[in-house]
């Protein structure tokens, strides 16, 4: 029988898991929804089924995956879970089974030796193929139309260990690259796993090389020719944990490490940078332009998600993320990173046209946090837009104790330019019972929603969302199979 929930922040308030599953064939959309607008928006979060004995982590959630299908003037949602291992086997039981990100020390003995995956942290269309992703394990492959679970995707073998929930989609020519970290577990030799997928969904690159220590390396940066990984000084240290303190922490003093490859390049062509130690954790974009690699990113000069190795915590305002450009000298002149602040907002999840991904970009879409002190527990009450060329910046309040998830452009039908469409997140409203898919024009977010999508029930707080159009060569196979 399943138990209430304990007091914690990311289990009451916006957090508070909702536990089921729905489906509605045409939800009520207040204002207009644009005739152009035709294509999928997914997201996922973390949604436990049952509550953990031992603490809890806003990360450790089970998946649920939302689908919102914008089609023939109607808007139509469903939800499922990922039904992993872990989820059948916890359901099955009728109990939480797995310690707290799969501590062995807390799990139950009957799932001792079985993986542990939630495919709770991104969900990315592919060679036809639906991935919820946790970097922990590999992709789990559900249907894009009906959610349902199919199998682990190992590329032929080849990936049977962790693989990035950034995995990067370069739309000039159908191919993923990925990554994985931690590819020897917790004690064992920290090395970096760098994977292409062409566009039919098979590994034509798999290579790896040596970390500068296990850093939990969340994402990484891809351009027409280079891919960059960073080295931030979080760190996963088992030996620490043993000895009680904390196995994920900040390394107070310790630099961050950039790892340029060439994209089609061996490990041997690595060019190493350093730089002040920075906590980046998600990019808008990155690109080569006269002679210099540009990266638009969210840093931060420490970390709010875990504790530093003594234990302590860094307040919100020293940790608070903005938008910050770094700039790498492609000739070799200098080594140095040139780091600038494009915008100072506390913002989260930026992110491009992602049509343009790996090619210079201007637009910038965000959310951010106005008012409260913590974003992650209180919600990022804002959306905003962020011209990188000119420094102006679009925004937009929901209201104090709103909270909004990550803003992704979605390009009209026919749209072939820069930001030409529409910008979309999901909000919860201030001490509200329901949820809104809000609508604004891609480059007037100050106007306000031009139609907001009414779901009748408060979805959790969640994580990345992505939109494909149904004209896109990724989006169209959805609505194929819905023909």
């Amino acid at each position: 029988m399943a138990q209430p929930f304990k007091d914690h922040p990311y289990l009451t308030g916006h957090h508070q898991p909702m536990r089921f599953e729905a489906d509605a064939p045409d939800l009520i959309v207040h204002g207009e929804l644009p005739d152009d607008l035709h294509g999928v928006f997914y997201r996922v979060g973390g949604e436990p089924l049952y509550d953990p004995p031992e603490g809890y982590h806003w990360f450790d959630g089970d998946g649920m995956v939302y689908g919102f299908f914008f089609e023939d003037g109607r808007v139509s949602m469903r939800n499922k879970w990922v039904r992993t291992e872990k989820f059948e086997a916890e359901l099955k039981a009728g109990r939480r089974l797995f310690g707290v990100f799969g501590n062995p020390m807390e799990s139950d003995p009957s799932v001792q030796g079985m993986r542990y995956n939630t495919g709770n942290t991104n969900i990315v269309l592919h060679g036809g193929k639906l991935l919820a992703l946790m970097e922990g394990a590999p992709p789990i492959e559900m249907d894009p139309r009906s959610l349902s679970t199919r199998e682990y995707l190992d590329y032929g073998g080849t990936v049977t260990g962790p693989f990035s929930a950034h995995p990067k989609v370069d739309q000039f020519n159908g191919e993923m690259l990925s990554f994985g970290w931690m590819i020897n577990g917790p004690m064992g030799k920290p090395e970096i796993r760098y994977d292409i997928i062409d566009k039919h969904g098979q590994i034509v690159r798999n290579v790896q090389f040596d970390a500068p220590y296990m850093s939990m390396v969340h994402t990484f940066m891809v351009t027409e020719n280079w891919v960059i990984f960073p080295f931030n000084p979080l760190e996963t240290n088992i030996q620490r944990f043993m000895q009680g303190g904390p196995m994920n922490a900040w390394v107070r003093g310790r630099s961050s490490k950039l790892a340029m490859l060439p994209r089609n390049g061996d490990t041997d062509k690595i060019r190493w940078l350093e730089m002040p130690g920075r906590h980046m954790f998600h990019e808008l974009n990155a690109w080569e332009e006269d002679g210099k690699l540009i990266a638009d990113v969210a840093a931060a000069n420490g970390t709010a998600l875990f504790p530093n190795e003594d234990g302590s915590m860094n307040t919100h305002k020293d940790t608070a993320l903005e938008l910050r450009r770094w700039t790498i000298d492609l000739t070799g002149a200098t080594d140095e990173v040139k780091e600038e602040t494009l915008n100072d907002r506390d913002i989260q999840f930026p992110r491009p046209d992602d049509r343009f991904m790996t090619r210079k970009t201007r637009h910038g879409y965000a959310n951010c946090n106005l008012h409260s002190t913590d974003g992650r527990v209180d919600g990022m009450d804002a959306a905003i837009h962020f011209d990188t060329t000119t420094g102006k910046e679009d925004l937009y309040h929901f209201g104090d104790g709103a909270a909004c998830g990550e803003l992704i452009f979605a390009p009209r039908v026919g749209a072939t330019d820069e930001a030409d469409g529409y910008a979309l997140t999901l909000v919860h409203p201030a001490n509200s019972h329901h949820t809104e898919l809000a609508i604004f024009q891609a480059r007037d977010i100050a106007a306000g929603p031009i139609a907001r999508v009414f779901i009748p029930y408060r979805i959790p707080s969640g994580f990345h969302c992505n939109y494909y159009t149904a004209d896109g060569p990724l989006g169209a196979p959805v609505f194929e199979q819905a023909a």
